[in-house]
Formats: C-alpha cells, sequence, structure tokens
C-alpha cells in the first residue's frame, strides 16, 4: 500500500503544485500588464509635459517678438509725432512758391464780406463781351430763315 499511498500523494501534490503555479502565473502576468500600462502612462504624461513646455516656450517667443513690435510702433509714432509738431519751420516746403504766399497774405487783408460782394456784382449792369446783342462774327449780314423758325 505505501506504493499507492506514494502514487496518489504524487497526483495530489502534483495538482496542488500545478493549480498554485497557474495562480502565481496568472497573477504575475496581470501584474507585468498593469506595469506596461503604468509605464505607458508616465511616457504619456513626460510627453504631454514637454509639449506643454514647447508651448509655452513658443508662445514666450511671440508675445517677446509682439512686445517688440509694439515697442518699435511707439517709438515711430512718437518720432513721427515730434517731426509733425516741431517748430522746424525752414524744413517744411510750402506748396504755394514764396510770392504766391505773400501775394495770398496781401489779399486776405482785403478780403470782402459776402455781401460786399453780393452788391458790388449788383451794381454791374452791363452784360460780358461774349453776349453782345445783334449779329456779329461769321454770320453778320446774313438772314437766312430756316422753315422751323417760319412755323414757329
Amino acid at each position: 500500500m505505501t506504493t499507492a499511498i506514494w502514487i496518489s500523494l504524487l497526483i495530489v501534490f502534483t495538482i496542488t503544485g500545478f493549480a498554485a503555479g497557474s495562480l502565481f502565473t496568472k497573477r504575475q502576468y496581470e501584474h507585468d500588464e498593469l506595469e506596461k500600462e503604468v509605464e505607458k502612462a508616465q511616457d504619456t504624461l513626460a510627453q504631454y509635459k514637454q509639449d506643454v513646455a514647447d508651448h509655452l516656450a513658443g508662445t514666450n517667443k511671440l508675445v517677446s517678438k509682439m512686445k517688440d513690435n509694439y515697442e518699435q510702433l511707439v517709438r515711430h509714432v512718437e518720432e513721427t509725432n515730434q517731426l509733425l509738431t516741431s517748430e522746424q519751420k525752414a524744413e517744411v516746403v510750402p506748396f504755394f512758391s514764396a510770392e504766391a504766399t505773400e501775394h495770398l497774405a496781401e489779399n486776405a487783408s482785403h478780403d470782402k464780406t459776402k455781401q460786399e460782394i453780393l452788391n458790388r456784382n449788383a451794381s454791374l449792369n452791363s452784360a460780358p463781351a461774349d453776349f453782345v446783342s445783334g449779329e456779329t462774327g461769321i454770320f453778320a449780314g446774313e438772314s437766312i430763315i430756316s422753315e422751323q423758325t417760319k412755323k414757329a
């Protein structure tokens, strides 16, 4: 009977060992899968952090460039303002010549009011030379009466 006991103990231990081994192997496999998932998540997180850092660095460069452009714009506006408001009359090129400017200045003192100009124009009774009464020019002496004037 000892042989039968030894064989049955061997079968029981074999089955127990097989069950324990498969249990430990299954847990080890699940553990390995979880470790892989953790490593993948950590890599993804590290990549995300790097992307965010790159984005912030690019944004910082753009803001810096925008600040420089704004400062250049402010300097340009200030220089233009100084040029336009400065008292540098000698450098300004006049629109009219010096003679025309003098003539306009003299006539500015002789400006009349609108009423004075209307009164002066009303006092003029003679018509301009191009509104002469009677026949003049190439039609002088010709008396052609058209059919249209006869009907009228």
